[in-house]
């Protein structure tokens, strides 16, 4: 089962990849000058719509299964999730933390680029056209308040709740991590999506909540475009 959520955000991101097509072969006739990759597809729309996907259905899933609780409304069992930020401390530490990370990553993958060009390529591609350039608002919008929230529900919610069940608490949190690495798709961002990954793991883990950890890679993903 905690192979499932992973597996079902392939046939997710098709679905969302002709859903932006569609939307962008109608759009680029009013505006012929809409951007449009190799297939015809613009990048900032089918990044929201996939990750609006993945927001909706793995949210709800999560919530009926795992957050839900017996006897109590859904709304009551979600507001617990939220008890955590109560302590200031926490969203103290979690800003900051967030920036310092993204600082020392940004630099550390400038360094790489200019040591290792090859090994950076995949990674400058992905990355690079996320957050410089022309950002649009859409774009801006997804990165930094709706993937966060979609991909934390994913891993350190659904992927790490269900290998909990089978391979037990610790071992569920490297699983999480090294399936979140896989999910990025290149090499440089996948070792560091795997520690962060298990980074968010034990913080779910230890809040018995997913909001420190979307505020945290909230926090982080907003800092690249802050950082110059």
């Amino acid at each position: 089962m905690a192979l499932i959520p992973p597996l079902a955000s392939i046939p997710l991101s098709v679905v969302a990849y002709f859903a932006a097509f569609m939307i962008t072969f109608t759009v680029s006739k009013a505006s012929p000058d809409i951007a449009s990759d190799e297939w015809g597809v613009n990048v900032p729309i089918f990044t929201m719509i996939r990750n609006l996907l993945f927001l909706i259905l793995f949210g709800y899933w999560y919530i009926m299964v795992f957050v839900k609780e017996k006897k109590t409304d859904i709304l009551d069992s979600v507001k617990k999730q939220f008890t955590v930020i109560k302590k200031p401390v926490l969203l103290l530490l979690l800003i900051p933390a967030g920036y310092v990370i993204q600082f020392l990553i940004t630099h550390l993958m400038r360094l790489l680029s200019s040591s290792f060009p090859e090994l950076m390529k995949d990674y400058n591609t992905n990355v690079g056209s996320l957050i410089t350039g022309n950002v649009s608002v859409l774009l801006l919008i997804t990165v930094v308040l709706i993937s966060p929230v979609a991909e934390e529900i994913l891993f350190r919610g659904l992927t790490r709740e269900y290998a909990e069940k089978a391979v037990g608490a610790i071992p569920a949190i490297f699983v999480q991590a090294v399936l979140f690495g896989v999910y990025h798709m290149n090499l440089v961002q996948g070792i560091a999506a795997v520690v962060f990954g298990i980074i968010f793991g034990f913080m779910a883990k230890k809040s018995k909540s997913l909001v420190p950890s979307i505020i945290l890679h909230t926090v982080f993903n907003l800092s690249a475009y802050l950082i110059p």
